[in-house]
C-alpha cells in the first residue's frame, strides 16, 4: 500500500529539547528510573496535581530552549508536497505542543497529547490519528526516538523508524533503523506515492 500517512515523536525527534527526566523525577519524588507519567497514577489526587505543575513547567522551560532537529522542517514540507498526511503523537501535554509548534513553525493534520488518550507505549493514540486522518494501519509508519515509540507502533500494527544515531536494543525492535532525519527521509520515499 502507498504511504498515507507518518506520525511523529516531538522530543528528541522533531525538536531537540533539553528535557531533564531525571530533574523532574526528583523534584516530584519519584524513584530513578521510573516512566514518570505511569508512576503519577498512584498518586493522590493533591501530589498528581503538583506533581504535574512540576512536569508542565520542566516542559514549558524545555520547549523555550529547544531547537528544530536538522532535516525536520524539509521532511515535514516534502511528505505535504507528496500528498502524505503528518501527525504528532507524544507524551507530552496539549499546551506543550501548542508552543512547541509556535515556536518552530510546524503544522500536523493530527495530534495527540498525553492528555488525550492512554500514552505511549499504549497503541491507543497511533489508532485514534489513523483514524482521524483516514489511514490504514499498512499505510502508516511511525518515527520516534525512543522505545516507548517503537512500542507503540508495533502494538497498533503500523511500521516504525527508529531514530537512533547509534543502534540500540530498543532500535532493533523497529521496522528500519535511521541516524537522523535525512535519512528516515530516504526511507519513507520509497513509499510514496510514485516513490
Amino acid at each position: 500500500m502507498t504511504l498515507k500517512l507518518v506520525i511523529f515523536d516531538l522530543d528528541g525527534t522533531l525538536i531537540d529539547s533539553p528535557l531533564n527526566f531525571d530533574a523532574i523525577r526528583a523534584e516530584i519524588g519519584l524513584p530513578d528510573g521510573i516512566p514518570i507519567l505511569e508512576a503519577l497514577d498512584s498518586l493522590s489526587p493533591a501530589e498528581r496535581a503538583r506533581a504535574e505543575r512540576i512536569l508542565d513547567r520542566h516542559e514549558t522551560e524545555a520547549v523555550r530552549a529547544s531547537r528544530l532537529m536538522p532535516g525536520a522542517a524539509d521532511l515535514l514540507a516534502h511528505l505535504r508536497a507528496r500528498g502524505v498526511k503528518t501527525a504528532l503523537l507524544t507524551r507530552n501535554s496539549r499546551t506543550s505542543i501548542d508552543a512547541a509548534a509556535r515556536r518552530h513553525g510546524l503544522a500536523f493534520n493530527a495530534a495527540v497529547a498525553r492528555e488525550d488518550h492512554t500514552p505511549k507505549p499504549s497503541p491507543e493514540g497511533v489508532r485514534h490519528l489513523m483514524a482521524a486522518c483516514g489511514a490504514e494501519a499498512d499505510e502508516t509508519v511511525l518515527v520516534g526516538d525512543f522505545r516507548f515509540d517503537i512500542e507503540a507502533g508495533a502494538a497498533a500494527g503500523v511500521r516504525t523508524i527508529a531514530v537512533a544515531a547509534q543502534p540500540t536494543a530498543w532500535s532493533a525492535l523497529a521496522t528500519w533503523q535511521a541516524a537522523d532525519l535525512q535519512a528516515v527521509r530516504v526511507l519513507l520515499d520509497p513509499l510514496m506515492a510514485g516513490g
